[in-house]
């Protein structure tokens, strides 16, 4: 019992009971001989229900219940004692309703319920006594309905106000605006907000320094010689219609640090202030527009994350990249076209590139001045997904991705590259888990270390010039084997990545990308019979052997492969009959066996 260990602690102002596997209800002699305590803290338990009152805590200022089970609704009676809690945390529990005013906590001013089950009508009620209330915290629930003036009426001190990922319809913003005028952080995303938004809605938000309206439904309405009353530093837009001409109102913000204004309709030349007025800027995001014109001759010099992907931006990359900070460069599906700067060598911190799907033409980066023995601080070391894709790029297979370590996804298909695939990939870059190489001139045999990438569940080398026989100790790729989700870790697009399958190209987004195990080796040279190990990959949902010189008898194994949504062995030379086996693959939506010599009848069932 919790009573018994603290009967003697008269004196104890802090007790910290966090992390542990404490579980059971919470009761008001739990904690009856505590009178001087100030902070308690049993977050991270299985605590399921609170009973009753803390009542003998009246000096308590902090409490913290979150990451436990509790559950149920929250009445006042729970926190009648007390009166100089300054800071509540009820986070990730089950919570489903707020039945009263929280009467009692006058005194409070850090507020958080996210990441509960609370549903219905927020009432101002609900928050009418909490006047020193600074923070309010109610992202990740399931609140509903209209935000009024009157909600927030007496929160006259709230700085920071967070209603993410609810299902609010709308937030009369012009009328709340006035009650919030010490307001720094305004988070509203993950809603179901539906209106036009003009300067009045932020005519009060004079403190304002990070506002996120991005995912819902809001159309921008806004005067271009409008100045804002307040100075942001983050603002998160994304999927709102800012559009169609790029927000003049944005040139007076120039202490942002993050800016999002992907998918945001903008069908617009990038005007040249914006990147002076943002020069300073650490994150700037622009996907999925219509933007047009160049980038400058010199990225910002604090830029960490830069994406304008998926645009209709053209001329040539930079050529001075002098961004030394850079860990995400995203310039996918636009218009570049000229040859990849060697300056991008001195780009030692990036993780993530992405030039893929635009004109690139000339050799693809080798980095290899740069090579410093056993360097860390270097272009590629710190690498976790490459994407080249889509261009017209020659020569060897890069050397510099023997820095990379770290590397996860590598897409180098639809170029021009020549050469043998490099034995040292798996040496090199232990981690891959994805490798598409398509359609490009690579020679040579498959490498046989290829083996050793246990997290590899994407390989796609076809269409290149590849000759031999398939090694049987591709049955060792333990990725393919297992039935299961693959983590993507740090390397998650947010654009969608084409992928061939069913003899389709089809765009997927990542997350269903990361889940698919393909294994196509097709349009290459691969002579001899197919070793019946390759049957032992029973994750494989994509396989595609097609238009090779394989020979002999499909292995009647090939019916283990339950996972298989396509299966393609067209445009060889397979004889025998068609295994039984086959009926076994159920999930199968494509089967394409044609231009072979089989035999016999075809499989019933």
């Amino acid at each position: 019992m919790l009573k018994e260990h603290f009967t003697s602690l008269g004196k104890l102002e802090f007790l910290y009971l966090n992390s542990n596997k404490l579980s059971g209800v919470l009761l008001k002699e739990h904690f009856a001989s505590l009178g001087n305590l100030k902070l308690l803290d049993l977050s991270y338990n299985n605590f399921s229900s609170v009973k009753e009152q803390f009542a003998s805590l009246g000096k308590l200022e902090q409490l913290d219940l979150s990451h436990n089970n509790l559950s149920g609704v929250l009445l006042k009676e729970h926190f009648a004692g007390l009166g100089n809690l300054k800071v509540l945390e009820l986070s990730y529990n089950s919570f489903s309703s707020v039945k009263e005013q929280f009467a009692s906590l006058g005194k409070l001013e850090n507020l958080n319920l996210s990441h509960n089950i609370f549903r219905g009508v927020l009432l101002k009620e609900h928050f009418a006594s909490l006047g020193n209330l600074k923070l309010l915290d109610l992202s990740y629930n399931k609140f509903s309905g209209v935000l009024f003036k009157e909600d927030f009426a007496s929160l006259g001190n709230l700085e920071h106000l967070d209603l993410s990922y609810n299902n609010f319809s709308d937030f009369l913003l012009k009328e709340c605006s006035t009650s919030l005028v010490n307001l720094k952080h305004l988070d509203l995303s993950h809603n179901k907000l539906d209106s036009v938004l003009v300067e009045e809605h932020f005519a009060g938000l004079l403190n304002l320094e990070y506002l996120d309206l991005s995912y819902n439904s809001l159309r921008f309405a806004i005067d271009k010689k409008w100045i804002p009353p307040f100075r942001l530093k983050v603002a998160r837009f994304r999927s709102c219609l800012l559009g169609p001409n790029f927000p003049e109102w944005l040139k007076s913000q120039s202490n942002i640090e993050v800016l999002v204004l992907s998918n945001a309709n903008l069908d617009d030349i990038i005007p040249d202030w914006f990147w002076v007025t943002f020069s300073q800027a650490s994150f700037l995001q622009a996907s999925g527009n219509k933007l047009h014109g160049s980038l400058p001759a010199q990225l910002p010099i604090n830029i960490v994350r830069l994406n304008l992907s998926s645009n209709s931006l053209s001329g040539s990359l930079p050529s001075e990249l002098n961004a030394p900070l850079l860990e995400e460069l995203l310039l996918a599906n636009n218009q570049f076209i000229g040859t990849i700067p060697s300056s991008i060598c001195q780009l030692t911190k990036l993780k993530r590139l992405d030039l893929s799907g635009n004109q690139l033409t000339g050799d693809i980066m080798q980095c290899q001045k740069e090579l410093v023995p056993n360097s860390t601080d270097q272009f590629g070391s710190d690498m976790l997904s490459l994407a080249l894709n889509n261009n017209d790029l020659t020569g060897e297979f890069p050397k510099f991705l023997q820095r990379s370590s770290g590397l996860m996804f590598l897409d180098l298909s639809y170029n021009r590259l020549f050469g043998g695939l490099p034995e040292w990939l798996p040496q090199k870059m232990p981690h891959l888990k994805i490798l598409r190489v398509r359609s490009n001139m690579f020679s040579g045999h498959i490498p046989k270390s290829l083996t050793s990438l246990h997290g590899l569940h994407y390989l796609d080398i076809a269409h290149n010039k590849i000759t031999g026989s398939i090694p049987w100790s591709l049955s060792n790729l333990k990725a393919m084997m297992t039935v299961v989700s693959h983590d993507t870790g740090d390397y998650i697009y947010e654009e969608s990545i084409p992928v061939i399958t069913k003899d389709q190209k089809r765009d997927y987004t990542f997350a269903i990308y990361q889940l698919l195990v393909v294994l196509d080796l097709s349009s290459n040279s691969l002579a001899e019979h197919v070793p019946e190990e390759i049957t032992l990959l029973i994750g494989l949902t994509n396989l595609n052997l097609s238009n090779n010189e394989l020979t002999e008898a499909i292995a009647n194994q090939i019916g283990d492969l339950r996972q298989l949504d396509s299966l393609d062995l067209s445009f060889n030379e397979f004889s025998g009959a068609i295994p039984s086996s086959l009926s076994a693959l159920t999930y199968l939506s494509h089967l394409n066996l044609s231009y072979n010599n089989l035999s016999g009848a075809i499989p019933s069932g």
